[in-house]
This record gives C-alpha cells, structure tokens and sequence, in this order.
C-alpha cells in the first residue's frame, strides 16, 4: 500500500508541474492606455510635419534651380547657335554635313548632346570620322573626315556598273563603298576594280573580300610605278580568288598573284625596264608562276643577245 502511494504521489507531482506550464501568463511591460496612445500619435503628428517641410523646401529649391536654368542658361542667346564651322575636303558640302546634323539658331549649345550630333555626321557614308568643337560663344566647329575615293567598284550581281552608267560607285583605300554624286575628271582618271563576287556593298563599311583588300594594294604599289615610265593603270579584274589581273594603257595584262605581291613587283620592275628598252609591245604577263614566266607580244619581239628557254643547250638559272 504504501508503495502504490508512494507511485500517486509522484505521478501528482508531474500533473501539477505540466499544468504549471500551460498556464504559464505573458505580462506585457507596455500596456496601451489612452495617455500613451496620445503621446504616440503626437509624435506621428510631428513626424509627419517635418517629413512634409522638407518635402516642401526641396520642391522649392528644385522649382528655384529649374527656373534659374531656364532663364539664366537655356533662354540665354549668349548659347544660342549662330555659326557653324566646317573644315573638311571631298564630295558632301558644308551645306550637306550641316543638314545631316539637324541642327537650328535656336539650337541650345550648353543642352547639346555632342555624341548624338557626332553619330548623325557619321552616319554619312562618306565620312569616315568626325570631332565637334562649342566655344558657349555661339559657334560651333565641325571637324570632318572624308573618305577619299582610289578607285571605281563593279560588279554587275550587285548592280555596280562604269562609272557613266549613271549607277558607279567609288571605294576609299580601305575598302568601303563610297556613293558618287558627282563625276568629276579626277573620278573618271580612277582606274576600276572589276568583282563579279563581290559579296557585300554597304556603303561606308570596309569591305570583307580579301581579294579587293588585295586588288587596292596593288593598285597603289602600281600607280607609284606611273612616273617612271611605266604604262598606266586603267583597271585590276579578279577572276578568281588566286589571282589579279592588271590591265595597262596599250592593251597590256599582267598576272599577279593574291599573296606575296612584293617578290612579283620585282620581277615585274626587271621585266618592264627590258621591256622598254627593247620596245617591246606586251600583250600578256603571267607571274603566277615562280621561275619560267609566260609572256606574249602583239608583235614580234626584238630578243637579239637574250638567251631563250627554248634554244637554250643548258638549263636556264632562276
């Protein structure tokens, strides 16, 4: 008996302990009262009215420095456009650039954007750079690039034909189309690059054909040869992507190469200086190949003291 007694007890003992837990009481410290509810709503009343006068007081000093700029700067003729100065050289005109920019007398110099107008100019096919100059003066220096035509592009897939066809199109020495609007006699002294492949035509971007890249190296090691005595070049035709043809005044072709120009305008350079001086009338040249070079005439040549591959008792050095 007293052990089962002994058993109640202690089971008692935790009853009471998890009853004591679940009437465990939370005692808030802050207790609402109509006091502290008014203290507390004061204290929004005073948040609220400094939060609206700064609210107030920047509006003004915002409406202040809006009206200030507006009277001080952008009404201001001292800013106002009222010349434009263009240095440039080619075919667009003063008049022409200054349009592009879209620019007015009531154009505001300090308000405006440099990198926009810059990107107007340059949209230009034939403009290749430009750089904008403001004084606050009221003038404004325009800076502008040109790309310089070298020669004429065909092409009949992409619709570029002679230049009076009244559809030539010229290219600059980096290889970008540039549109002709004017023909001039120094345009028409150009010598043509004929590409039946050509593959893109936008205007005022480089070409990616390598062989034009090419054709225009050429053109230019050429065209220095002018003056000392060769004949003038009047067009480079790519027949292929290996080869170019240079076609001179006095009905003469020479093939070159793509690759490796500087070996063969050697060959070239010895070849024509016995060229003239035997008075030869060349009618093809072929350097393509590296040690026998083909070549024929459009009338017998003089070949008196020269040694011939085809008479030759030994095999004739490179």
């Amino acid at each position: 008996m007293s052990a089962v007694k002994k058993g109640s007890k202690k089971s008692a003992k935790r009853s009471s302990s998890k009853r004591k837990g679940l009437d465990t009481h939370v005692i808030d410290y802050e207790p609402e009262s109509p006091v502290i509810r008014e203290h507390e709503a004061s204290e929004r009343r005073r948040r609220g009215f400094r939060t609206a006068m700064w609210l107030i007081a920047a509006m003004i000093v915002i409406g202040v420095g809006w009206v200030t700029w507006h009277e001080a700067l952008e009404k201001n003729s001292q800013f106002l456009l009222k010349s434009v100065v263009v240095n440039t050289e080619g075919t667009l005109t003063r008049e022409q650039i200054v349009a592009a920019t879209g620019l007015t007398e009531a154009t505001n110099l300090l308000t405006m954007n440099l990198r926009e107008v810059r990107a107007k100019i340059e949209r230009l096919p034939q403009v290749k750079s430009a750089v904008i100059h403001r004084d606050y003066h009221g003038k404004l220096t325009l800076d502008v690039v040109q790309r310089m035509p070298v020669a004429w592009i065909e092409c009949p897939k992409q619709k570029l034909f002679e230049p009076l066809s009244g559809k030539g199109c010229l290219m600059d020495a980096e290889g970008a189309p540039v549109p002709c609007d004017v023909i001039t006699k120094t345009y028409l002294a150009m010598p043509r690059i004929q590409f039946p492949g050509l593959s893109d035509t936008s205007p005022g971007k480089p070409v990616g054909d390598m062989q034009v890249h090419a054709a225009l190296r050429l053109m230019e090691k050429l065209q220095s040869r002018d003056d000392s005595g060769h004949a003038a070049l009047e067009a480079i035709e790519i027949p292929n992507a290996w080869s170019l043809v240079a076609h001179f005044s006095g009905d003469a072709k020479v093939t070159f190469g793509v690759d490796d120009l500087d070996p063969q305008l050697v060959r070239f350079d010895r070849f024509m200086h016995e060229a003239r001086a035997r008075q030869w009338r060349v009618a093809t040249l072929n350097l393509l190949s590296r040690i026998n070079t083909p070549v024929t005439f459009h009338a017998p040549p003089d070949v008196t003291g020269l040694t011939l591959a085809d008479t030759a008792s030994t095999t004739p050095a490179r």
